[in-house]
């Protein structure tokens, strides 16, 4: 009978610490809608009534929405504006990606730590005469 009570009460226990956390979390409420360019415009509302709206480029609907000023870029690839000269996962073109050393500079993937035309970064040139060893010109 002893250990009955005692089990009992853990789960009591147990039970109110399960509510407790639970009421503990903030309560989101998310909409989701579309302006007249086709970017989402995502508004969020918390237990205690503020409110935060964000939108996010996106041209599944018109690609014309990339060449907006404020976009992240002016090609659309897969459902995203990008910059094809700087993503890494769309170099030069939509799904093009760049391994994992490499850059992408002006649309083209680069090893910054040998490339002498980009070496440290997009367009840091070396000397000429010089070589590029681990994103130094010039480097022992």
């Amino acid at each position: 009978m002893n250990t009955f009570k005692i089990s009992h009460f853990v789960l009591v226990i147990l039970m109110v610490l399960a509510i407790g956390i639970t009421l503990s979390e903030p309560l989101r409420v998310e909409a989701n809608h579309r302006d007249r360019y086709g970017r989402l415009i995502a508004s969020t509302r918390g237990r205690k009534g503020w409110s935060r709206t964000s939108a996010a480029m996106t041209c599944d609907k018109s690609p014309r929405v990339c060449r907006l000023k404020g976009s992240s870029g002016r090609a659309c690839c897969r459902k995203r504006c990008v910059d094809l000269r700087t993503n890494k996962l769309n170099c030069g073109r939509c799904g093009k990606s760049c391994q994992y050393s490499e850059i992408c500079c002006n649309g083209y993937c680069v090893n910054p730590m040998f490339d002498k035309r980009h070496c440290g970064g997009c367009f840091k040139k070396c000397n000429k005469g010089r070589s590029c060893a681990y994103g130094m010109c010039s480097y022992a």
